[in-house]
């Protein structure tokens, strides 16, 4: 961790403050992949008619062992329908849990969302019918750009609020824009099977209804949605876009901040993990 943080400080010093007025708007590309084309509709409707049962991953599906290794639903759980996104923070209490991923992956409240997991007490990978959408911004663009998720009461002995390789949150981040960030998503290539990443926090640009955080480091179609939280296991936001120009210097992705998103839960509060262990079972490592 001292390595990351060291190497992602050196970054922060050459990048220079942007003043209120930015110059040009910067152009954002959202970063879902489309769904598999093995899920098949067919596919989709056995899944969901299979409730907490699953259905297991079809013999051939492009499926990454290396996404399997922390079981259930949690920050970092790979979704692959509505579309292919990650998924990031939970929310709500024990028994009452919720998950989010990103507006423009699931459009419609009542989206049926299926993800790949590894189960509790099902060492393969199979597919879930988790929830269904209970609310989205839609495709509304970075600051603005979260859907929340239900998680079925069969379900909620599947969720652990602990992120995938990285343990935490501990709480939210209330700190400035600079800080070194680290995530697990499910972007094509460099994220396949859920790859763990580091990157640096650079601005907030906050605006009426509209709050985004905008980052250096790589991300890929795919991650859509999934949490970013500093290096010190703190929430700090989700990600949803690509920043293709440089109105904002050294930034290359954005998303929305944590505040922005908890007003967007229904006034369900964050849940966090005590320990920063890693921590591939459900609940939360013991402190």
């Amino acid at each position: 961790m001292k390595r990351i943080t060291l190497a992602l400080a050196a970054l922060a010093l050459s990048v220079a403050t942007v003043p209120a007025q930015a110059q040009a708007a910067p152009e954002y590309r959202p970063l879902k992949a489309p769904r598999p084309a093995w899920l098949t509709d067919e596919l989709h409707a056995q899944v969901v008619a299979a409730g907490a049962q699953g259905v297991p991953v079809p013999a051939g599906a492009d499926i990454p062992t290396s996404g399997l290794a922390f079981t259930g639903i949690r920050p970092g759980a790979w979704m692959l329908s509505p579309a292919g996104c990650t998924m990031n923070f939970v929310f709500g209490t024990p028994g009452n849990y919720t998950i989010g991923t990103a507006g423009h992956c699931t459009l419609s409240p009542g989206d049926q969302v299926i993800l790949v997991v590894v189960g509790p007490l099902s060492p393969t990978p199979i597919l879930v019918h988790v929830g269904n959408t209970i609310s989205t911004t839609g495709d509304n663009g970075p600051g603005n750009d979260f859907a929340l998720v239900s998680i079925f009461p069969a379900l909620q002995s599947w969720v652990s609020p602990s992120m995938a390789h990285w343990g935490g949150p501990t709480r939210g981040y209330t700190g400035g824009p600079v800080t070194p960030l680290v995530h697990s998503g499910h972007g094509l290539v460099i994220g396949t099977g859920g790859t763990p990443r580091a990157a640096l926090g650079l601005y907030y640009d906050v605006q009426t209804g509209r709050q985004t955080a905008y980052w250096a480091g790589a991300t890929m179609l795919g991650d859509s949605g999934s949490a970013i939280q500093t290096a010190a296991g703190e929430a700090y936001a989700n990600i949803t876009h690509i920043v293709v120009n440089t109105a904002f210097p050294g930034a290359d992705s954005a998303g929305t901040k944590l505040s922005r998103i908890l007003q967007l839960t229904g006034g369900r509060p964050l849940a966090t993990c005590a320990s920063r262990v890693p921590w591939p079972a459900t609940g939360c490592p013991p402190v």
